[in-house]
């Protein structure tokens, strides 16, 4: 095949079918949202938490994320849950025999 032949093949060519043109967005511009249609849902009031660290051993950890998983929350919600149970129970003993 010669360098003309491709030359007329490539001119018959058509493409199949014809793209449309597209406007860009202007990026400086906020959009248009219609906010009548959209009902606002407020999110419910979650108490404020403050983050904490503290260390625990590989197999605790392990348990809490499997027991958190099992209830379908966050492993930091059954922490918070397990300590809330247990700093109940230790302020209804006397303070000398939580000490022991």
């Amino acid at each position: 095949m010669s360098k003309t032949d491709l030359q007329n093949m490539m001119s018959k060519r058509t493409p199949l079918v014809q793209r449309q043109a597209v406007t860009p967005a202007n990026l400086y511009t906020n959009p248009q949202v219609d906010n009548s249609t959209t009902p606002r849902t407020d999110k419910p009031a979650r108490p404020q938490v403050e983050k904490y660290t503290t260390h625990l051993r590989p197999e605790t950890i392990k348990a809490i994320k499997r027991y958190a998983l099992e209830l379908d929350s966050k492993d930091y919600e059954v922490v918070q849950s397990a300590l809330d149970e247990y700093l109940a129970q230790i302020a209804l003993q006397p303070l000398e025999a939580a000490s022991d």
